[in-house]
């Protein structure tokens, strides 16, 4: 095989278009066009590739399926409702990739949940992908501190088979972002309902005003009763509550 025949064999792998037989729309197809472009590079990188130039397509074909098993992996561990089935071993059983006329290459998800595999695909997991398994940038280590601004994750432990390492980095990341929207979220309640009592405070002391009572009176009060809302918000927000059962 000559270097024309080997060049015409990459440049094939590369301008193959994606398919799917679950509907996915025209940007995640787009993604995954992206990301075969990277695998066939990846392969080209590797020893096998370069002694055999012929295995370009069954390497980066395997690096795709790869990608694509940790994707819907990673949409499982975040996924309340996941199946227990649904583990790193059921989703290489189920998905294949293989070339139709046109150099069409389709993917089957075979069992899969169409669901699963519609909200296991995106840019944003396509990215990290590349970036995780670019072992020139440092792997996990790149892919962790890049999501988190350098922050780190304290409660990851990195290691492991590769496609679980990167599923539970994206469980506990996930965790994380959750666990900070849902405390902005309280937070803002908490200034909304601030904003509203001392509006209602403010009318409350000019409406006593205009009566003729004693100001200073007035301002004792006011900070009485936000000291008790003070005392009763504390005790709501970290107080347990518990259900006393009725013994029969």
């Amino acid at each position: 095989m000559n270097e024309e025949d080997i060049q015409n064999l990459i440049n094939q792998a590369l301008s193959c278009t994606i398919s799917s037989k679950v509907m996915l729309d025209d940007d995640q197809l787009d993604a995954l066009q992206n990301l075969n472009e990277w695998c066939v590079n990846a392969a080209l990188q590797t020893p096998e590739v370069a002694k055999k130039p012929l295995k370009v397509i069954y390497k980066s074909n395997e690096e795709f399926k790869m990608a694509l098993v940790a994707f819907c992996l990673c949409y499982a561990l975040t996924n309340p409702r996941r199946k227990l089935k649904e583990n790193k071993e059921f989703f290489e059983k189920n998905i294949t990739t293989y070339h139709l006329p046109n150099n069409i290459k389709e993917i089957d998800f075979g069992n899969i949940d169409p669901d699963t595999a519609i909200n296991a695909i995106n840019w944003d997991i396509v990215e990290d992908w590349k970036l995780y398994r670019d072992t020139e940038c440092g792997g996990i280590k790149a892919l962790v501190d890049e999501k988190t601004r350098l922050a780190g994750l304290d409660t990851y432990q990195r290691g492991g088979d590769p496609l679980y390492e990167f599923a539970r980095f994206h469980r506990k990341f996930t965790e994380k972002e959750n666990k900070v929207a849902e405390q902005g979220r309280i937070e803002a309640q908490n200034a909304f309902r601030n904003a509203v009592m001392q509006s209602v405070a403010s009318e409350v002391a000019k409406q006593q005003l205009l009566e003729g009572r004693n100001p200073m009176d007035i301002i004792n009060s006011l900070l009485s009763q936000e000291d008790t809302l003070q005392i009763g918000s504390s005790n709501r927000s970290t107080t347990p509550q518990i259900t006393h059962r009725r013994k029969k």
